[in-house]
């Protein structure tokens, strides 16, 4: 039988890519994979890279993937495919989502959004911990993805092409993509499924400038959540929620 799913992973780490890989091959469920091999800086941008192989998939959906993804249970990408089924042609799912809300005590400060992350994911660059804030079950809409483990139709993202120039780094691409998902009419989904994300994200400078930029792009939101912080879009508002990052990424306290 012809497999339905195609795994996309830009890698610059081998050996993390081999315990991707690893952890795909006991999968009960079939696949095709496609790694994008970044160790020598070949691509220029995670968008570039994702673009190019997302033009060689021919199954019904595709999936990008972290190198440093683990699946840590057998079935874990065919539960994720049985949500994928559940999904219309413009939509996007994803293990790790932000939705409006408020976690009681968590200081808010000014240009800032409120947001609950939802996951099933546990992550950590050593000792694991739950990404998630809330607990939930099946498959909830939220604002944005993590793009630790992302995808949808793969015919959404043959016609949707990632922003090679909105997004020339190697963050936000597919929170850009969420965003465009949502405007265009869309549904972003957030799922219980289980996986294993050896790293906590990094924000640096060029993260925090790609966050102006899409805020400016879709100011039309009101907002921009994501797992990794959100904000209003005004131009004060955005403004702000920049420069309070900067300072605390110069001071070394966030990254």
């Amino acid at each position: 039988m012809k497999n339905k799913i195609t795994i996309v992973c830009c890698y610059n780490d081998r050996k993390q890519y081999e315990r991707l890989q690893a952890s795909l091959a006991k999968q009960n469920t079939g696949y095709e994979l496609i790694g994008m091999d970044n160790c020598h800086g070949q691509y220029a941008s995670c968008s570039l890279a994702l673009n190019a192989a997302t033009a060689r998939v021919e199954t019904e959906y595709v999936i990008y993937a972290h190198q440093d993804v683990e699946l840590p249970k057998e079935d874990t990408l065919a539960r994720f495919a049985g949500y994928l089924a559940q999904t219309g042609e413009a939509d996007l799912l994803g293990v790790a989502g932000i939705v409006p809300g408020a976690i009681p005590g968590r200081k808010k400060y000014f240009g800032e959004a409120e947001g609950i992350v939802l996951s099933g994911v546990q992550h950590g660059e050593g000792e694991l911990a739950a990404a998630g804030e809330q607990a939930f079950s099946g498959m909830r809409a939220c604002d944005s993805l993590d793009e630790c483990f992302f995808g949808g139709h793969t015919t959404h993202f043959k016609k949707n092409p990632f922003d090679e120039k909105l997004c020339d780094n190697w963050h936000l691409y597919g929170v850009e993509r969420c965003l465009h998902t949502r405007w265009h009419g869309g549904n972003v989904y957030v799922c219980d499924v289980a996986l294993i994300h050896h790293s906590t994200g990094h924000i640096n400078h060029a993260y925090n400038e790609n966050f102006r930029r899409l805020a400016k792009r879709y100011a039309g939101m009101q907002c921009i959540r994501t797992v990794c912080g959100s904000s209003k879009t005004g131009v004060w508002h955005r403004n702000v929620f920049y420069w309070k990052r900067e300072l605390l990424i110069r001071l070394g306290r966030l990254g």
